[in-house]
Order: structure tokens, then sequence, then C-alpha cells
């Protein structure tokens, strides 16, 4: 079983495109050596991607392995597509991390923005410091910040 997406769920997506496994493999240059689902194929609209020599021709769900916490997840065709026709990243690019990581990384890096915003303040309020004792406090626990010291503070 594959961890859960909130948008996507923990299944392949099936579709309606037919193509053949030869057709799925030319796709991209990664698809050959990564499990996928054939039956999951969206066509790719090359002209919304940026790539340097190969665009993605279409998008299947596949398999990939968090390099977080080690689970399996399944990289979807929907959010390829989405990843590569909307956001702009490159076709190269691949998710490396599952959802739940991924939202984690997100969720540290907005505290540690915020705690490197109220530490760089000359004149903080007693509620900046607070906030920023407690924010070195939840950066300590996860193993982000090291120095007892910088808890202290």
């Amino acid at each position: 079983m594959y961890l859960n997406h909130p948008r996507y769920g923990n299944r392949p997506i099936t579709t309606n495109t037919l193509v053949t496994i030869e057709e799925i493999e030319k796709g991209h240059w990664r698809y050959s050596n990564l499990k996928y689902f054939p039956n999951t194929v969206i066509l790719a609209d090359i002209k919304k991607q940026n790539y340097a020599i190969f665009p993605r021709t279409l998008y299947v769900d596949i398999e990939e392995q968090c390099e977080t916490c080690s689970k399996a997840f399944i990289f979807f065709a929907q959010e390829q597509q989405y990843w590569y026709e909307v956001l702009g990243f490159w076709v190269d690019s691949h998710c490396t991390r599952c959802f739940e990581c991924r939202k984690h990384t997100r969720y540290i890096l907005t505290l540690r923005k915020r705690y490197d915003m109220l530490t760089s303040l000359a004149n903080k309020t007693s509620s900046e410091k607070t906030q920023r004792k407690e924010l070195a406090n939840t950066l300590y626990c996860l193993g982000i910040i090291k120095n007892i010291n910088k808890v202290k503070d």
C-alpha cells in the first residue's frame, strides 16, 4: 500500500488514454527505469514545459520511495502535469519526498524564516522576544537548532 496524498489518494488513477509500453518509455527517459502504472497516462502539453533537450510527451503514475521516511508513494501523473506545466519545474526534476515529508519541510522552513526575522530585529517587543524564544525551543526540539544557548537567550 502507498502513502496517502490528500488530493490524489493512495492508488493509481486510471485514465482512458491508450498508449503502448514503448510510447510510455519514450515519454521520458526516467520511465523505463521506474515502476509505473501503464493505465494512468495523461498526454503532456510540451509548450508549457521547461526542458533543456527532451520534453515529457506524457505523464504516468510512478512509484517513488521517500528519501526522508523511506516509504513508498505514488508521484501521480496529474501531479507531474501540475509541477511541469503550471509551476514550471524542469521536466528532469522528480519528486523525492512523500507529501507528508514535503509538508513537514515547508513547516520547518516557515518556522526558520520567522525565527530568523525575529532574531534580526534590533529592538524586539516583549511579544517578539517570547515568540522568538518559543520558536527557538521548537526548532531545538526538532533538531534544527543544535545550540541550547540559543533557546535560553
